[in-house]
């Protein structure tokens, strides 16, 4: 192999396939072949001038214009490529609002009932620096509460919350908006386990009436409204590449 050559999971991700660890799968599954053969080690190499590579029966291609983008999701769409009860995903909204999405995957979850900010991309590198825990990414939520939280529920979030074996952490706990029947908190985390803030308050015994996040990294939802998406700016880009990148 030549300098030119790469790790096939990297040239995967380059085709729009997803993050690299995605792209280990599909290695690992017997999905992908180079040159007619099935591949069968992670650390295979591609030279993509000359090398053909398939996944189901289509030849990849590099995609050369990455692209990026946030999404404001709304409530009770589904963040997955399809759902087999039939619920609207995010691909089929943004679809149907003039955007074919097809070939760009979301950065991290937003569960059901969540709503705010998603971003999405074909950048699988960089879709890998974001979501890997050692880099812990800032992400900000707007939290609605079932009941005002005291100093012992604020310190219990900040101090981990175990739940399901693992013990999940706010990173910070602010009052927004607190007065009778109406319980905002802005809430951010370093981590990004699934379900994280619904189940950090579970465990204090609180119920999530609406979660609403509004920033990843150095992005902001700002005042993009539900359903909305637009193109990140350069200096969006350069903040989520300067965070995911370092170290």
């Amino acid at each position: 192999m030549n300098n030119d050559s790469i790790r096939i999971n990297r040239y995967l991700s380059q085709c729009g396939l997803g993050a690299r660890r995605k792209c280990d799968e599909l290695v690992e599954g017997g999905h992908i072949y180079l040159n007619g053969q099935k591949v069968t080690e992670l650390g295979t190499k591609v030279n993509p001038a000359v090398d053909k590579v398939e996944y189901r029966g289509k030849q990849l291609r590099l995609i050369r214009k990455l692209e990026y983008y946030a999404y404001c999701k709304p409530r009770e769409v589904m963040v997955t490529n399809s759902d087999p009860e039939g619920r609207l995903t995010i691909y089929e909204a943004l679809r149907r609002d003039g955007l074919d999405a097809g070939l760009l995957k979301y950065v991290g979850r937003l569960d059901y009932l969540s709503e705010g900010l998603l971003l999405l991309t074909s950048d699988g590198d960089l879709i890998h620096a974001l979501t890997h825990p050692r880099f812990r990414i800032k992400k900000i939520y707007m939290v609605r509460t079932s009941r005002p939280l005291d100093r012992a529920d604020i310190s219990k979030l900040l101090d981990g919350v175990e739940s399901e074996g693992q013990l999940l952490h706010a990173a910070s706990v602010d009052a927004v908006d607190v007065k009778p029947g109406q319980y905002w908190y802005e809430i951010a985390l370093f981590e990004g386990k699934n379900r994280q803030i619904r189940r950090m308050l579970e465990g204090i015994n609180q119920e999530v009436r609406r979660l609403r996040r509004t920033a990843f990294g150095s992005v902001r939802l700002g005042n993009m409204t539900a359903g909305e998406y637009r193109e990140l700016t350069p200096r969006e880009i350069s903040g989520l590449k300067n965070a995911g990148f370092k170290n």
